[in-house]
C-alpha cells in the first residue's frame, strides 16, 4: 500500500514537474515579448519628451510625460525581471525547495508587485498632468480607475482558471512530502 502511494506521488511530482516547466516556459516567453515593447516606447517617449522641451510646452505636459517615461521603465525592467525568473527556474533543486519556490512564483500576489502599483500610479500622473491631451481630471480617474479595476478582475480571473490549480497542486504535494496536513 505504501509503495502504490509512492508511485502515485512519483506520478504526479512528475506530472506537475512538466506542467510547471510548460507554463514556466509559456510565461518567460510573455515577458519577453511584454519587455521588447516596453523597450521600444522607452526611447519613443524620451524623444517625445525631448521635442515637448525643445517646442516650450507648458511644464505640466512636460512632467506628465517624464510620468510616462518612468512607468515604462518600471514596466521594462519589471518584466525582466520576470523574464529572468521564468526562463531560468532550476528544476535540479531538492524536490521540496523547487516546489515552494514554484508555488511562490504562482501567487497572485506578490511584495514586488508594488513595483507595477507604482507605474499604474505614474501613467494615472501622467494622463493626468498632460493637458495636451484634453482630458479632464475627474474623466480620467473614473476611466482610468475602471479600466484596472476591469484589469485586476481579468487578471484574477485568469489566474484562478490557469495558475491556481497549478499552485494548489504544488502547495499540495509540498503537504504530502512534508507530512502536513
Amino acid at each position: 500500500m505504501e509503495q502504490n502511494n509512492e508511485t502515485m506521488e512519483n506520478q504526479n511530482l512528475i506530472e506537475i514537474i512538466g506542467r510547471l516547466k510548460n507554463e514556466d516556459d509559456r510565461y518567460a516567453a510573455l515577458s519577453k515579448r511584454i519587455q521588447i515593447v516596453y523597450w521600444i516606447l522607452l526611447p519613443v517617449f524620451f524623444v517625445l519628451i525631448i521635442h515637448q522641451i525643445v517646442n516650450k510646452n507648458p511644464v505640466v505636459d512636460i512632467i506628465g510625460s517624464v510620468c510616462f517615461l518612468f512607468a515604462i521603465l518600471i514596466f521594462a525592467l519589471f518584466f525582466k525581471r520576470y523574464y529572468k525568473e521564468y526562463k531560468y527556474v532550476d528544476y535540479s533543486l531538492p524536490t521540496l525547495a523547487m516546489l515552494k519556490k514554484a508555488a511562490y512564483r504562482y501567487k497572485p500576489l506578490q511584495l514586488k508587485t508594488i513595483w507595477i502599483f507604482l507605474a499604474v500610479v505614474l501613467v494615472d500622473a501622467g494622463l493626468c498632468l498632460n493637458t495636451s491631451l484634453g482630458f479632464k481630471l475627474i474623466s480620467v480617474q473614473v476611466y482610468f480607475l475602471g479600466a484596472i479595476v476591469l484589469a485586476t478582475v481579468i487578471g484574477l480571473l485568469f489566474w484562478k482558471i490557469r495558475y491556481k490549480p497549478l499552485r494548489d497542486n504544488a502547495l499540495n504535494l509540498i503537504q504530502e512530502i512534508t507530512g502536513e496536513n
